[in-house]
């Protein structure tokens, strides 16, 4: 046993040179373990690990191999820290949390009383009324596209053709009284508006006269002249809610009912000369529109209050309308003793579509009365629906052609000729009152 002790000594300390030494590998396959000690251009001495010293020429050796240091591993020390130290920093990690979140619960708190200050402030039950005054422009459907049946008839079939200079929109003086009840979120407004104005009736009238032979027809043309009235009123009332109450702007969504009635009375004398053929082409006219739509509209709301005294108002709504519209004209010839009297109707079914845009800018004068200055633009797109136009039918007609072309003629062709449309604007002043039923 004591003989082998030193040879498995000697194998160990050998196995461990070997692994820290190096391996050289020779052309022929062939490889040694030792130590590298020196070296020349033409060749390398090596101790093996059996002790020995040997030299070999380089032009023998393939490559050494190094055998790769093992670095034993950094072991981190950490710093020892004390119980008490310890303590300590969880104490003031707990401190600090406790910090935060007083702060956050301070800044939610300051945030919920805020809130509830502007609740209270925006708080309101009140009644108001109002009552402006003002002038502005109106155009109603009927005279425009009274024309651009005229316009039709000329285009498609000749006969008697009239151009007024303006038959479009007509100045006006209008009137608007309001109710506003506003509690807290809640508010309802009802207003109504009232337009009249008065016109000219210029331009002139292409008649085609006679029993249609070369020798027996002609065509004269009359200079009309006249006057005529409007009348334009529209009715509206609106409910709005404030999903998110504030105590200087107050936004809301807004949705009504709405009502209109246009009327136009128009008195027309058309005068030419008499004809070769003895046709006098004097004549007058008496001619009256209505047009009512109804529907319901839609948008938004908004009031600012700045400055302590001052109030900017507004309105921006989508409406959606629709509803008849009825022309007569009686039409009194003198080619006939004592006269003749020749009538005309249209009666169609429109859909109106459009906006309305107000803003309203008040300011306090004393108490609870304020002044205010208010614009208005309503324009609304008609959409020719059906209908039908009757031409001296009181004896019936029973030529199917012309009643097809009165009852679909015109839905084809004026929307061609005429884009049609319902407006009214204005720009009023007047005055506000407002009656407050206590405090909430």
């Amino acid at each position: 046993m004591k003989k082998l002790i030193p040879f498995f000594f000697a194998v160990i300390l050998f196995a461990n040179i070997s692994l820290l030494g190096e391996t050289i590998h020779f052309k022929s396959g062939e490889k040694l373990e030792g130590s590298v000690l020196s070296q020349d251009k033409d060749s390398v001495t090596i101790k093996l690990v059996d002790g020995n010293i040997k030299v070999f020429p380089k032009s023998m050796i393939r490559k050494v191999s190094f055998a790769k240091k093992i670095e034993p591993p950094v072991v981190k020390i950490e710093p020892q820290v004390q119980e008490s130290e310890q303590k300590r920093i969880e104490e003031r990690e707990l401190a600090e949390k406790l910090k935060r979140e007083n702060e956050e619960l301070k800044v939610a708190e300051e945030k919920r009383k805020k809130r509830e200050e502007q609740l209270t402030k925006a708080k309101r039950h009140y009644l108001e009324g109002s009552l402006g005054v003002g002038s502005g422009e109106n155009q109603s459907e009927l005279r425009p596209f009274f024309q651009a049946i005229q316009l039709a008839g000329l285009l498609f079939g000749g006969g008697d053709v009239e151009f007024q200079s303006n038959p479009y929109k007509t100045k006006n003086q209008n009137v608007t009284a309001r109710l506003f009840y506003a509690w807290n979120r809640f508010t309802f407004e009802i207003r109504g508006t009232e337009a009249k104005g008065n016109f000219d009736v210029g331009g002139f009238q292409t008649l085609s006269v006679g029993s249609g032979s070369p020798s027996s027809s002609a065509k004269t043309v009359n200079v009309l002249f006249g006057n005529g009235d409007t009348k334009f009123q529209k009715v509206s009332a609106r409910a709005g809610f404030t999903p998110f109450p504030h105590p200087l702007f107050d936004f809301q969504i807004v949705a009504g009912v709405e009502r209109i009635w246009t009327k136009t009375i128009q008195e027309t004398a058309s005068l030419g000369e008499v004809a070769s053929t003895g046709f006098n082409p004097t004549r007058a006219s008496f001619r009256e529109t209505n047009h009512p739509l109804k529907g319901y509209s839609i948008g938004i709301g908004y009031e600012w209050k700045f400055w302590e005294r001052f109030i900017l108002q507004g309105q921006i709504l989508y409406l959606d309308m629709k509803g008849p519209s009825s022309f007569r004209s009686n039409e009194f010839g003198f080619d006939l003793s004592p006269f003749k009297l020749r009538q005309f109707g249209l009666d169609y079914q429109w859909r109106s579509t459009g906006s309305e845009v107000n803003v309203k800018f008040s300011t306090k004068v004393y108490g609870d009365l304020s002044f205010f200055m208010e614009a208005s633009n309503m324009i609304l797109n008609n959409k020719l629906d059906s209908g039908y136009i009757t031409e001296n039918d009181t004896q019936g007609n029973s030529d199917l052609s012309q009643i097809i072309v009165k009852a679909y003629a015109p839905q084809i062709l004026i929307p061609v000729i005429y884009d049609s449309k319902t407006i009214l604007t204005y720009v009023q002043v007047g005055a506000n009152y407002r009656l407050h039923f206590g405090s909430n």
